[in-house]
């Protein structure tokens, strides 16, 4: 079997393809991963084949505010969604499109398996009639499940009518907002022969499998399998540029680790804000930057130290709590290990993966404007109170391991072949 995957740099939009891709390599599958430039690298890591779009835009360096998604430059949901259709959904459909058509012609793939955000490769599967699955590095971020609240607002899981109401409301305006992205869409679509959809959203329905990289425990508990749906994860690693070791002071006081990502969301003033938070608390503190904030000026202060990288894995196992923007990378990796959180939510996937978190009963949320009385106050609730570490204990025993995890998303992908082979016996 062939196997096409295509992402872009989207910090932890990376992992899961690539997980998937060693997955099938080592069942003797051949593959091609195909993404930004920077993302070379980490393919090469993994011996994996690897080539960089030719049409479609480069992101740029990992971290850099130029690249990714522009979406952090507002609030706005209407906005948002439109800032996701102009940057990667629908405004470089064509040049994804035209790409896709033709790595797929020279590598010729049984099955193509997309990012859930890269609508022109959709579109290039729909035009050879290539089955496709979408992977997905997080929670389902688009409103055509009912069986979990709609992604973006936050919301818990519904527990009564005027909840499933509120749903159902927020789903169908999120469909209208991605609207805006149409007339780009079925432009794209025009280019490469495929006639117009009425709803952005209809381009979901060329996939034949949507692969979850994130645990069905994690998604308030929503079934492994529904239809064409099914839970592969949590699918995420340690990145190749986070290399650092890091060793915590060995004085008796609790350690937390202070994280807001990989990729720009303008998160220096929630640093600093959260840095002063800590600064009188009886505590070790270490902020880890990332690409992101890699040349921020932060302020000294005694009880902190600042790393440009390092292993989270390596830390948070020395850690009794994590103060971070809830990437679900940066909420699932410390629950592996049952450490407790304090998020503060920036955009895309963190309040829902914040809400999850207070669901478990694992964490605090706040506000990404909390101020630094605010934020100190929700760590030594969460470093004082024991129920939150011994529930983020009791989550950490669900969590599937990733080996295991790559594999269910190898072995989702490879039965769409066995099943068009079924079909043409």
């Amino acid at each position: 079997m062939r196997v096409l995957f295509t992402t872009f740099e989207g910090g932890g939009h990376v992992p899961a393809p690539l997980l998937a891709a060693v997955a099938l390599r080592d069942l003797g599958h051949d593959v091609l991963v195909v993404s930004d430039p920077c993302n070379a690298p980490a393919a090469e890591a993994k011996a994996l084949p690897f080539k960089s779009w030719r049409r479609a835009p480069d992101r740029g360096a990992l971290g850099a505010a130029s690249g990714g998604l522009s979406d952090w430059k507002t609030r706005w949901p209407p906005a948002v969604i439109r800032r996701i259709c102009v940057d990667v959904a629908t405004g470089p459909a064509a040049a994804y499109a035209q790409d896709t058509l033709e790595f797929a012609a020279e590598f010729d793939p049984d099955v193509i398996v997309s990012n859930e955000l890269l609508f022109g490769v959709m579109m290039a599967a729909e035009k050879r009639g290539t089955p496709l699955a979408l992977l997905t590095a997080n929670l389902w971020c688009f409103p055509t499940r009912e069986d979990v609240p709609p992604f973006g607002p936050g919301y818990t899981l519904a527990k009564s009518q005027s909840d499933l109401a509120r749903d159902a409301v927020t789903r169908k305006l999120i469909r209208k907002f991605f609207d805006a992205g149409l007339p780009d869409l079925n432009a794209a679509r025009a280019l490469v022969g495929l006639p117009p959809l009425l709803h952005t959203l209809d381009q979901l329905d060329v996939a034949r499998r949507i692969l979850i990289g994130a645990s069905a425990a994690f998604d308030f508990d929503a079934d492994e399998a529904s239809g064409r749906y099914a839970y592969c994860g949590p699918l995420f690693e340690t990145p190749n540029w986070a290399d650092g070791k890091a060793q915590m002071p060995d004085n008796g006081r609790p350690n937390v680790l202070i994280s807001f990502g990989t990729t720009f969301q303008d998160q220096k003033s929630v640093l600093i804000r959260t840095m002063a938070a800590v600064e009188t608390l009886p505590i070790n503190a270490i902020v880890t930057l990332g690409p992101a904030l890699a040349d921020a000026i932060l302020p000294q202060i005694a009880n902190v130290r600042v790393l440009a990288q390092a292993s989270h894995d390596a830390i948070v196992l020395q850690c009794a709590a994590v103060i971070c923007h809830g990437g679900h990378g940066s909420v699932l990796r410390p629950l592996k290990h049952g450490v407790p959180l304090v998020v503060m939510p920036m955009g895309r996937d963190h309040a829902d993966n914040a809400a999850r978190l207070e669901w478990l009963g694992a964490g605090v949320r706040l506000s990404e404007r909390a101020s630094s009385g605010r934020i100190k106050r929700a760590l030594v609730q969460v470093l004082d109170n024991g129920r939150y570490r011994e529930n983020a204990q009791r989550f950490a025993k669900r969590l599937s391991d990733c080996d295991v995890s790559s594999r269910r998303a190898a072995d989702g992908i490879a039965s769409l072949v066995r099943t068009d082979e079924a079909l043409a016996a």
